[in-house]
């Protein structure tokens, strides 16, 4: 009996790589196969096929959990320890707070998430701390508090708490974490000194290895650049950058590499290119593993523990549902490149605070994919993969030298004030913001498939945010800046806590004389952003005069002679929100031209076929001209030069194709028509 790699051999062949070329060509119609190929943000080029061939000078190791630990800092990936099912939680109020973060964890939530920033209130007592943690069993759940510029205001206060309700603070696992260079880079400032700051850093770090052995005390941010518009490239060399000058600075204060590199924690913003953000956390821990080598530190301080969170540059507000698509891609992709926690976005992210619904939503999301779809049980599935293994090569070689460039520049903190961070950064958002204009990048609901007929949107700037300031104690600041003038950062802080001192006593005491630096920020926006003005602008002018900004059609001949212009250029301006009046064709000039004068309208697009258009778009042009000179006129389609030159003498104010920056269009005729965009 034949058996089974005989068999398989027989019945599947293996083409050779110039027998599979020679076939594409061939679909090609004699086409090179260059011609599939295709260049990434990152400036990687991409082919339509990787071989055996692509990985053979690729030093990237074979066996998840060995070191380099490309393939994940575990043997047994997530079989025995699955990533943290880690959603923000914010409220209005640390009541509210405290009955959402009691819901979700029943309900399938196993890390405790907030951002200190986007609370919706000030964590500023003994008592927040007490209310919002009552009840909730923290030694049963690892904890996520990203605390902003610094963590000494919050710890000070959630350790005083542990304490007065004598919990075992050493039991507590997690992340409590500052990242001062990234409210840098978001706000410009920074509410204390560098120096400063990173004299908490240390100081917290230092006390975290006696009192809070599992709980990692830094956090190093890759979606400030994320969501600047930067490619996986430069998210990646920033943060590693940012995380360089940390552990230059805590060396510099008395750490080892171990006791600083073992707690920094990594965030990353998972973007909707599926297979670049794979290899982006892929080379993360390679490039991870090189630096902690070259510092000299253990093979347990290489493994990069990595928090990753779907992207808040994706969503959009319009037709939001889509978003609930968008983060399961990104979700999934996040877990194929082994993200050790996860929060998945809720699909209002970009219009509201997130209620009940698209909370529970974004949970089930990551509990699908680790329940249904299984992918706890497969151990790094994209290993292996020809694809995947040299895109993770690349994406880890590129960003070293980017690394590198700023390193040259003496650090993270000199590259952001000399503005080269923020330079390199607007390059690439300016390329991501003219292919969403002129509808290369295509944003689903948004500049395509738009539905006008959507309800319109109201969007919030998050949870308002309750304030709880009181007057400040100026003797107890003055004790505290006492304290911290001989670099008894949290020890000072704890004491002070205890005796009912504030956060923001704190916060005002740890300020010193010492100027802070201030950078040029970084500007924070999503993809959908320029068409949603526009959309907005449209339903502003709908709520005032009750109609929408309105082009007419006229289309030319039978229905199959316009349809395809007709249903682009439909497609087009309601990417901005406007009506677009339709009908089934004219037979004739005079026809055409009644029928357009008969609507009134001030904007009109001929479609039809080229041949259609030679004798009747001059006609059409002059005829509607003589009547109604105020009128625009424009023409679906390119056409040849010396023809556009002959339309536009006729009357024709221009054209409009797939070539066209939508966008600006756009913006044109809302501007002839008077339509004001700033409103």
């Amino acid at each position: 009996m034949t058996d089974i790699s005989t068999m398989k051999n027989r019945a599947f062949p293996v083409p050779t790589y110039e027998e599979w070329k020679q076939e594409v060509e061939k679909s090609l119609k004699g086409k090179p196969i260059e011609k599939l190929y295709s260049m990434t943000y990152e400036q990687l080029q991409l082919k339509p096929i990787y071989t055996r061939h692509d990985l053979q000078s690729l030093s990237i190791e074979q066996y998840p959990g060995f070191s380099g630990y490309v393939r994940g800092t575990e043997p047994d990936g997530y079989v025995q320890k699955p990533w943290a099912v880690s959603q923000e939680l914010s409220a209005s109020s640390p009541q509210e707070w405290n009955e959402i973060a009691k819901h979700d964890i029943a309900r399938g939530q196993t890390e405790i998430h907030f951002v200190l920033d986007r609370l919706g209130f000030s964590v500023t007592t003994l008592e927040d701390v007490e209310t919002m943690f009552s009840g909730i069993p923290l030694e049963r759940y690892s904890l996520r508090v990203d605390a902003g510029a610094s963590s000494l205001p919050f710890l000070a206060l959630f350790t005083a708490y542990l304490q007065k309700e004598q919990l075992p603070v050493d039991a507590l696992r997690g992340t409590v974490g500052m990242d001062p260079l990234a409210l840098l880079v978001q706000n410009g400032e920074l509410p204390a000194s560098l120096e400063n700051l990173y004299d908490v850093m240390a100081d917290v770090t230092k006390w975290a290895r006696e009192h809070m052995p599992n709980v990692r005390t830094i956090i190093v941010h890759g979606e400030p650049y994320h969501h600047g518009g930067a490619n996986a490239v430069q998210e990646l060399a920033f943060a590693f950058a940012t995380a360089v000058e940390y552990m230059n600075e805590s060396l510099q204060r008395g750490l080892s590499v171990d006791e600083a590199a073992t707690r920094i924690s990594f965030s990353f913003a998972i973007g909707a290119n599926f297979f670049m953000e794979i290899a982006k956390l892929r080379a993360a821990r390679l490039i991870w593993a090189n630096i902690i080598e070259a510092f000299g530190g253990s093979e347990e301080a290489k493994k990069l523990n990595v928090h990753a969170r779907t992207s808040y540059f994706t969503k959009t507000v319009y037709d939001p549902y889509v978003n609930m698509l968008r983060a399961t891609g990104e979700a999934f992709a996040a877990v194929v490149g082994g993200a050790d926690s996860l929060h998945v976005s809720p699909f209002d992210e970009a219009i509201q605070p997130a209620d009940e619904f698209s909370r529970r939503i974004a949970r089930n999301t990551q509990l699908i994919l680790r329940e249904e779809a299984h992918m706890g049980k497969v151990i790094d599935p994209a290993g292996g993969s020809y694809y995947v293994e040299t895109l993770t090569a690349q994406v880890a070689e590129q960003a070293w030298q980017l690394f590198q460039q700023i390193d040259a520049k003496g650090g993270m903190a000199k590259a952001l004030e000399e503005g080269f961070v923020q330079a390199e950064v607007e390059k690439v958002a300016k390329q991501r913001e003219h292919h969403v204009k002129t509808r290369k990048e295509k944003i689903v609901g948004t500049n395509f498939y738009a539905n006008v007929a959507e309800t319109s949107v109201k969007r919030t700037n998050g949870i308002a945010r309750t304030s709880s300031e009181q007057s400040l104690d100026e003797e107890r600041i003055a004790e505290l800046k006492a304290g911290f003038s001989e670099k008894k950062w949290l020890e000072t802080a704890l004491y002070a806590a205890a005796n009912r001192a504030t956060a923001q006593e704190i916060m005002e005491a740890m300020k010193g004389n010492d100027s802070s630096i201030a950078v040029q920020s970084i500007r924070q926006w999503r993809l959908a952003a320029p068409f949603e003005q526009l959309r907005q602008a449209a339903e502003v002018c709908l709520e005032k005069t009750g109609r929408r900004p309105t082009v007419a059609l006229i289309n030319l001949g039978t229905i199959p002679n316009h349809k395809a212009r007709a249903d682009f250029i439909t497609g087009f301006f309601e990417a901005g929100g406007f009506a677009v009046v339709k009908n089934d064709g004219s037979m004739s000039t005079e026809e055409a031209v009644a029928g357009a004068l008969a609507l009134g309208e001030s904007h009109y697009v001929v479609c039809g076929t080229d041949e259609s258009y030679v004798d009747a778009v001059p006609t059409i042009a002059a005829e509607l001209k003589k009547a109604a000179p105020h009128v625009k006129l424009y023409v679906a389609g390119k056409q040849e030069p010396h023809v556009e030159e002959t339309f536009v003498q006729a009357g024709v104010d221009g054209f409009i194709h797939i070539g066209s920056n939508c966008y600006e269009t756009l913006v044109t005729v809302m501007n002839e028509m008077g339509v004001a965009l700033d409103e």
